[in-house]
C-alpha cells in the first residue's frame, strides 16, 4: 500500500505542474519552460541577446522567456514603439525584486530602477537641473572640451609609443565630464586611482550580472539571496560592488555640506539638490521622495550610466576607424575642409559635417553596446503585437535587436556610415535615422541623451582632427569580437597607434 504522504506529494506536484503551465498559457508563446527553473537550462551564458534574436525568428517579435519569472521579449521596432510610445503609460514602471535592489541604496530610489512618484520627482529635478547647467548648450560644450584637452595631454605624451591602450584615457575623459557635472571637479591623470578602482568594480558587476544564471534565480526566488552560496554569488557579492559606489557618493555629499553656500548659484548637481532639499524643508513641503539618500542613489545612477555607455562607444569608435581606414580618411578630409587647422572643432560645425555625423551614428549602431535594454513592468493587462500580456509582467524591449536587425538596416553586419545619408551625401536618410534608437524610446528615454550626443561628436571629431589611428607596427587589424556583459566592450587586447599631427599648426601624419 502506498503511504499517504507520497500520495499527497504526488497530488501536489501534479497540481503545481498543471497550474504552472496554465500560467504559461497566459503569456505570448516562447520556448517551453520547465517548472521551477523556467528556461534557465536553455539560456546561453554568453551572447544571450543573440539567442533572443534566434528565438524571435521562431516565435515572432513578441515572445516569453521564463528566467524563471515570465519576461516578455520584444525584438522589432514597430512592437517596441507600440509598447513604449503608444502605450507608454502602461510600460513606464520598472519591475521590483533583488536585481533592481542592487542599484538602490534606498527603497524605490534613484532614477534608473525606481517607479511611480519617486521616479518622476527625481527625473524631473534632474532634467531641469542639467538643463540649467547648460546641457545641450555652450556651457556644457566648454566642459567637454576641457576634458578633451586633458585627454590630449595624456595622449601627446605617449604617441611615440609603438601601441597605446585607449581604454583609460577615454574613460577618464568621459568620467571627468560627468564627474564635474555631478560633483564639481576633475580627476587628474596622475592621481585617479580611486576612479580606476570604482570603474573596475563596475566592470566586474556588469559582466557578472549577465553571465551568472544565479542572478536570475535569486531575482525570481528572493529568499535565495539569504542562502550561503547561491545568495552570495547571485546577489551579495554584486551588492558589495555597488556599496563601494554608494559609500563614495555619500562621502561626496557630506563634503559638499561642509562647504556649500546655500545662497549662491550651485555649480554642480550635488549643490543644486542640497539647496532644493533645504528650500523644501524651509517651506514645509514634502521631502518624502527628496532625501539625501535618494541624492546618493541618483548620483550613482548618473555616474554609472553617464560614464559607461559613452566611454564604451568611443572605444569602439577608435577600433572601427582603424578597421576602416577609408572612413577615417574621408572623415578627416571633411573635418579639415570645415574646421581647418587653426582652431578646434565645435558643435556649430556639426551642421556642415554630414559625413562625420553619419560616422557617429553608424558607430552607435554597430557598437550596439546594450545587450539588454533596461526592463519595464506592465501596470495593467495589455496587448502588444496581438499578444495578451498580464499586469505585472517584466518586459525587455530589445533595442539591440533593432540596431543590428535586417528589418531595420540592409546588410546590418557591414560598417557603412553612408546608410544614414541621402544620395547627395549631404542630407540624412530619415528612414534609417528613425531606426537608430540607442537611447531607447518613450518617457524613460535616456535623460542624458543630449549630453551623450554632444560628447560623442566633440570627442571623436577632436580626436580624428588631431590624430590618425592605425594598428601598431607589425600588428594585425583589431579583433572586433565584443566581450559580452551588460555592455558589449572591446577585447582588452585591442590597441591603437595614434599618429600625432592633427592639431593647430601641425600636419597630420600619414
Amino acid at each position: 500500500m502506498i503511504p499517504t504522504w507520497i500520495l499527497v506529494l504526488v497530488s501536489y506536484l501534479i497540481y503545481y505542474v498543471y497550474n504552472f503551465y496554465k500560467k504559461v498559457a497566459k503569456y505570448p508563446p516562447g520556448p517551453t519552460p520547465l517548472p521551477l527553473i523556467g528556461n534557465l537550462h536553455q539560456l546561453e551564458a554568453h551572447n544571450t541577446h543573440k539567442q533572443f534574436e534566434r528565438w524571435s525568428k521562431v516565435y515572432g517579435p513578441v515572445f516569453t522567456v521564463f528566467f524563471p519569472a515570465p519576461t516578455v521579449i520584444i525584438t522589432q521596432l514597430p512592437e517596441i514603439k507600440e509598447a513604449l510610445i503608444k502605450k507608454g503609460d502602461i510600460f513606464i514602471d520598472r519591475p521590483q525584486g533583488p536585481v533592481p535592489e542592487l542599484f538602490m541604496c534606498v527603497e524605490n530610489g534613484g532614477v534608473i530602477s525606481s517607479s511611480g512618484s519617486s521616479w518622476r520627482e527625481q527625473r524631473r529635478f534632474a532634467v531641469h537641473t542639467l538643463r540649467d547647467f547648460g546641457m545641450g548648450r555652450n556651457v556644457m560644450e566648454e566642459k567637454i572640451m576641457n576634458s578633451v584637452e586633458t585627454l590630449f595631454e595624456q595622449l601627446d605624451g605617449t604617441v611615440a609609443a609603438e601601441s597605446l591602450d585607449m581604454n583609460w584615457p577615454i574613460e577618464l575623459c568621459v568620467g571627468n565630464i560627468i564627474n564635474e557635472l555631478l560633483l564639481g571637479y576633475h580627476w587628474r591623470a596622475d592621481d585617479c586611482e580611486k576612479f580606476v578602482h570604482f570603474k573596475k568594480g563596475l566592470d566586474f558587476l556588469f559582466r557578472e550580472m549577465r553571465e551568472r544564471k544565479s542572478v536570475m534565480l535569486v531575482h525570481s526566488y528572493p529568499w535565495l539571496k539569504h542562502m550561503p552560496y547561491i545568495g552570495y554569488i547571485g546577489w551579495r557579492e554584486l551588492r558589495e560592488s555597488m556599496n563601494n559606489i554608494y559609500g563614495f557618493m555619500a562621502s561626496e555629499v557630506e563634503e559638499h555640506k561642509k562647504h556649500l553656500d546655500y545662497d549662491s548659484e550651485p555649480t554642480d548637481f550635488v549643490g543644486a539638490y542640497l539647496q532644493e532639499l533645504k528650500r523644501r524643508e524651509h517651506k514645509g513641503e514634502s521631502t518624502e521622495d527628496f532625501t539625501e539618500r535618494n541624492l546618493v542613489n541618483t548620483l550613482s545612477d548618473f555616474w554609472m550610466a553617464g560614464m559607461e555607455t559613452t566611454a564604451t562607444t568611443l572605444r569602439w569608435a577608435i577600433l572601427f576607424l582603424i578597421a576602416h581606414q577609408d572612413v577615417q580618411k574621408k572623415m578627416q578630409k571633411e573635418i579639415d575642409d570645415v574646421v581647418g587647422r587653426d582652431r578646434r572643432p565645435t558643435m556649430a560645425d556639426k551642421m556642415n559635417m554630414p559625413y562625420s555625423s553619419a560616422v557617429v551614428m553608424e558607430i552607435q549602431r554597430k557598437a550596439n553596446i546594450l545587450t539588454f535594454n533596461l526592463p519595464r513592468c506592465t501596470s495593467a493587462d495589455t496587448e502588444i503585437g496581438g499578444h495578451s500580456i498580464p499586469a505585472g509582467t517584466s518586459i525587455f524591449p530589445q533595442i539591440t535587436s533593432v540596431l543590428d536587425g535586417q528589418e531595420s538596416f540592409d546588410d546590418p553586419d557591414r560598417f557603412d556610415p553612408t546608410r544614414f545619408l541621402g544620395s547627395d551625401g549631404k542630407t540624412f536618410n530619415k528612414t534609417a535615422m528613425d531606426c537608430l534608437v540607442p537611447f531607447s524610446l518613450g518617457k524613460r528615454q535616456c535623460a542624458g541623451e543630449s549630453l551623450a550626443r554632444m560628447e560623442l561628436f566633440l570627442i571623436l571629431v577632436s580626436l580624428v582632427h588631431r590624430y590618425s589611428f592605425d594598428v601598431p607596427k607589425g600588428g594585425s587589424m583589431p579583433d572586433l569580437t565584443p566581450v559580452f556583459g551588460s555592455t558589449q566592450t572591446p577585447l582588452p587586447s585591442a590597441r591603437a597607434t595614434p599618429t600625432y599631427g592633427g592639431s593647430i599648426g601641425h600636419e597630420r601624419g600619414a
